[in-house]
């Protein structure tokens, strides 16, 4: 046998317990670089699962809002589907206005349905056209006509004319609100406000 091994095998046999701590030592080592190489791995890994999550998360998110959108558009339509009015039922269509006198004081004069145009098959919805004149103090006739615009059935306002009233019975004066001096004012009771605009229907 060598010499050097000899010598090697007398010192193992002499300090056996510095031989296994070595031994374990090199064990060790050996384990810990072979941890150590799959520690890059293992991080590549960790940052693409966690952008997967990342992105998962906001995928979740994002479909509860659309989802969330999608039943208020739902039930918008539901509610214009609910409130279209129908040409047949001209009663309740013109109680429709008259139901807003008690609600603004204003005073719905002249209230008539027209005839209503031809169906336009690129249009959602049937047109029936209205005119109607409301009178009463400038504060009545605007809440009207912002009851109009914010009641339950859809109104397209064509156009309108806004006008004094004088204190003679059904008349009106067209002419500027501010020209006159006291002599104008004592002679006006408020004001007058003509409307062409259109229900929109079911067809």
């Amino acid at each position: 046998m060598n010499p050097q091994l000899e010598q090697l095998v007398a010192l193992m046999r002499r300090y056996p317990y510095c031989v296994v701590c070595a031994a374990l030592t090199l064990a060790l080592a050996v384990g810990s670089w072979f941890l150590w190489q799959d520690i890059d791995q293992l991080e590549v890994a960790h940052e693409e699962r966690a952008k997967e999550g990342e992105a998962m998360l906001t995928l979740l998110v994002g479909g509860s809002i659309q989802r969330q959108e999608l039943m208020a558009a739902h039930d918008a339509a539901r509610r214009i589907e609910d409130n279209l009015a129908i040409e047949a039922e001209l009663p309740e269509n013109n109680q429709y206005f008259y139901n807003f006198e008690g609600r603004t004081k204003a005073t719905l004069l002249d209230l008539n349905p027209l005839n209503a145009p031809a169906a336009d098959s690129s249009r959602p919805f049937k047109r029936i056209p209205y005119t109607l004149r409301v009178a009463g103090e400038y504060e009545q006739v605007a809440a009207f006509l912002v009851a109009l615009e914010t009641g339950p059935r859809l109104v397209n306002i064509t156009s309108f004319n806004f006008a004094r009233r004088t204190a003679g019975p059904g008349a009106a004066s067209s002419g500027p609100t501010g020209s006159g001096g006291a002599g104008d004012a004592a002679s006006t009771s408020g004001v007058v406000l003509d409307l062409n605009l259109e229900l929109l229907g079911k067809k």
